[in-house]
């Protein structure tokens, strides 16, 4: 009878577990050394990881790191106080620049989360509060998300049912692709009376280690005040601080 050390399901746990401890990931006889497996066994289980999406090879290489699945649980179980110590001061400094509200997104299940949000001095007008939900078609923060999504999960995405919120709502497939295309192209998504009437967003993409985008860093005003900055500058400040936000969620471990 096999101990609960030895069981399948504990092997499959120590090579996670392996290759999440390794900053750079592991390749196949580098997890079978570590953990005393045969080189058919750790063949098989890896296999079987990478076909849940819970192992990834890094980049085309021969070594394997957390695939998106897993990296999309562990960042599921950070908690509001955990975002705080890490990106506050992040989300401040943009503030500072650009004199409008700036909030951090996560991708949860099919939408895109508000889970912390920074206001200028003064303001009184929370737009996107932590706890929003925000539509991945619609809302900055989340066509910052979605585009960068595999082209299997867009696909599931797109087969959804889609609710129009302002008569600026894209909401049919052909319209959503090619916004999808522009957001990857330019870099940046824009939510300009999409979502709410008079509001104008900028979203960017935020990766973790392995390059997963399971965040977004945007930037929201009234669109009369905002409309006046430059796209440009907008998303030279978002792409420098989503930058900073991906170190600090491992992506250039």
């Amino acid at each position: 009878m096999q101990t609960r050390s030895e069981s399948p399901l504990s092997r499959y746990v120590q090579i996670l577990e392996a290759v999440a401890a390794a900053r750079t990931g592991l390749t196949l006889t580098e997890i079978g050394q570590q953990l005393d497996l045969r080189a058919p066994t750790v063949h098989r289980l890896a296999g079987s990881l990478k076909s849940l999406d819970l192992l990834a090879n890094q980049d085309g290489s021969k070594s394997y790191v957390l695939g998106r699945r897993m990296q999309l649980l562990l960042h599921s179980t950070l908690s509001l106080a955990d975002y705080s110590h890490l990106v506050t001061s992040i989300l401040r400094e943009l503030v500072g620049e650009l004199g409008e509200t700036v909030h951090l997104a996560r991708l949860n299940g099919t939408i895109a989360e508000s889970v912390l949000m920074v206001q200028p001095e003064g303001s009184n007008r929370a737009f996107v509060q932590p706890g929003r939900e925000l539509p991945l078609h619609a809302a900055a923060s989340g066509k910052a998300i979605l585009a960068f999504q595999s082209p299997d999960f867009i696909e599931r995405y797109l087969a959804r049912p889609r609710t129009r919120f302002t008569e600026n709502t894209k909401v049919s497939e052909k319209a959503l692709r090619a916004e999808l295309a522009r957001v990857r192209a330019d870099g940046i998504a824009v939510c300009d009376n999409e979502l709410d009437a008079g509001v104008l967003s900028y979203g960017h993409p935020v990766r973790v280690k392995g390059g997963y985008v399971l965040y977004s860093i945007g930037v929201t005003g009234l669109a009369d005040r905002f409309r006046v900055t430059p796209k440009d500058a907008v998303r030279e400040k978002l792409s420098h601080a989503a930058a900073l936000l991906s170190e600090d969620f491992g992506a250039g471990a």
